[in-house]
């Protein structure tokens, strides 16, 4: 089970790690957890990482196939809801992503502010190549990210790229060694926590507000058409 461990430091950041110990997989705690820690520290610059190799290899595949309809549909809310909550946090969020940042995985850390890639990490939304299709929240993250000709030579078949790769088309911003990757975050966290909090909050809020606030209000909806679908592939 993924573990969500929060600290609040002593510079007034929150720090939210992912650690299972293995792949960092998503499941529903996962996501209110995540949720939750943003929503409870509005005025925290965010550093969002995970352990040692891995950032997530997106959403627990293997306990989709093994619950209902209801509990996968549940799923997806959660993690529309939580992806939500992290884009519409008033304060900096970077993400210093340690390894793989697959499907789910990407589109946490495109939630980011800025995002750190580990070089030899593998991302993508790679849900085509997999048989699956991807829910509004995920194609409205993409839009908000990538110029539109990568949404269809990269989201649309599903390609999987490397740091580099990610850092080209927007999944990232940029890659840099594993070692130097939490460094690299550290410094641009400070960056963006220095500039007036009012004035980045609100230009935030401008730049991104509207379109979060419709992929929410379209969350349900769009689970509930996708989910039959979604099951069948899985079992």
């Amino acid at each position: 089970m993924t573990t969500v461990r929060t600290t609040t430091r002593a510079d007034g950041v929150l720090e939210v790690v992912l650690d299972d110990g293995a792949r960092n997989t998503l499941r529903p705690e996962v996501f209110a957890d995540l949720a939750a820690a943003v929503a409870d520290h509005p005025d925290a610059p965010v550093l969002l990482t995970g352990r040692e190799g891995v950032f997530s290899a997106g959403l627990d595949l293997k306990w989709m196939a093994a619950h209902g309809p209801d509990d996968v549909a549940a799923l997806l809310i959660g993690c529309g809801r939580a992806l939500g909550a992290v884009l519409r946090h008033p304060r900096p969020v970077v993400v210093a992503a340690t390894g793989h940042a697959i499907a789910a995985g990407t589109l946490l850390a495109m939630c980011g502010d800025h995002v750190v890639a580990a070089e030899g990490g593998a991302w993508g939304l790679v849900e085509t190549a997999n048989g699956m299709e991807l829910p509004d929240f995920a194609l409205s993250l993409a839009r908000l990210r990538l110029a539109p000709r990568d949404l269809a030579t990269v989201v649309l078949p599903g390609a999987r790229l490397d740091a580099a790769g990610a850092a080209r088309v927007g999944f990232a911003d940029e890659a840099a060694p594993p070692a130097a990757v939490r460094d690299r975050a550290e410094v641009r966290l400070g960056e963006l926590a220095a500039l007036p909090a009012a004035a980045f909050a609100a230009n935030k809020h401008r730049l991104r507000g509207a379109e979060v606030a419709a992929m929410l209000d379209r969350l349900e909806g769009d689970v509930a058409a996708l989910i039959a679908g979604f099951h069948a592939t899985l079992t």
